[in-house]
């Protein structure tokens, strides 16, 4: 048989979970499985950013490959632990959303309801290691360790089929979470509502908005002093924030050092960043916000600034121009 893979990825950041999920996979499914951690530091309980990171990333591992996401916050409750075979790889976690975009993007062909104790069963007969008493108890509160990396490690290791352990539901009863989220304000191509998705390590923050669904980005990219003018998104109840400027740009090195940009990151999707900052704090900006876009393009003030003046004020982002609509 050849060597299969199973890829992980789950908001456990530092500690022993993780590495315990892949003590599991490796005791029940044997040594000719190859484990990737994809990541594990996604945002803490955010759904939308496991669901970002998954769809961004899964078509990179070998086809044939079983996938592991587990950012579960509704872990112990009635929500139900999913097995999804796409064209290409078999995808298994939470029924939270967090499958969806991926499993989509690759092409559902079947989804699965995994019958937690068919699967502690049959990983329970090859698990090489010593379970206190002789006892698999199933955690209400460890699914990754107890329903979903055995379940990945009999599928890679073709030790059972998929409805051996899972009754096949309907693909419409999946939970769906969207990372392509654009609506239009009012009805206007010119200002947009978009979320918040992701947040990575610099502070940079991927939106929901993807070139080809923005209806102004043709505009964005043809034009040498675009810029987005960033708002509150709107709603009722929400504390009103200063609008924020973004020039913006094809690559995050045209960015002047602490200048509030905007580009196209390697995702495709529409990134706010900070050269050599922090835009998410600048911003107050985290996972599932929303804000809203609008387009406008810079009109540089001559009168009354010398040219040190101007040089300066454009570098601290607000003063040196007017972003017209």
């Amino acid at each position: 048989m050849a060597k299969r893979t199973v890829g992980l990825l789950s908001d456990f950041g530092e500690g022993p979970y993780a590495g315990i999920m892949r003590a599991v996979i490796r005791s029940v499914g044997g040594d000719d499985i190859d484990i990737i951690d994809i990541d594990h530091s996604i945002p803490s309980f955010s759904i939308i950013s496991g669901a970002y990171v998954l769809a961004h990333s899964y078509y990179w591992l070998p086809r044939g490959s079983v996938i592991v996401a587990v950012v579960d916050p509704g872990v112990g409750s009635s929500r139900l632990a999913l097995a999804i075979k796409t064209k290409n790889y078999v995808f298994i976690g939470p029924d939270n959303g967090i499958l969806f975009p991926a499993a989509q993007k690759d092409g559902i062909v079947k989804v699965y309801k995994l019958d937690e104790k068919k699967v502690v069963q049959r990983a329970k007969l090859r698990m090489r290691g010593v379970l206190p008493g002789g006892k698999w108890v199933i955690s209400k509160t460890f699914h990754g360790r107890d329903v979903f990396a055995p379940a990945a490690a009999l599928i890679a290791s073709e030790a059972v089929d998929l409805d051996e352990i899972g009754e096949e539901i309907e693909a419409s009863d999946v939970r769906k979470v969207s990372i392509d989220y654009i609506e239009r304000v009012n009805g206007s191509n010119e200002t947009i509502r978009v979320q918040v998705v992701y947040v990575d390590k610099f502070g940079n923050v991927a939106l929901s908005a993807k070139a080809e669904k923005l209806p102004w980005s043709t505009r964005l990219m043809g034009e040498k002093n675009a810029v987005i003018i960033i708002g509150n998104s709107g709603y009722e109840g929400e504390e009103k924030q200063r609008t924020r400027v973004a020039r913006f740009v094809s690559t995050f090195s045209e960015g002047k050092p602490h200048e509030l940009i905007a580009y196209f990151n390697s995702f495709g999707h529409l990134e706010i960043a900070i050269n050599k900052g922090n835009a998410a704090k600048e911003l107050g900006l985290h996972p599932e916000m929303k804000l809203t876009l609008t387009l406008g393009f810079l009109h540089y003030h001559h009168k009354h600034y010398n040219s040190h003046e101007r040089q300066g004020k454009r570098g601290n982002n607000d003063l040196a121009y007017t972003a017209l609509p």
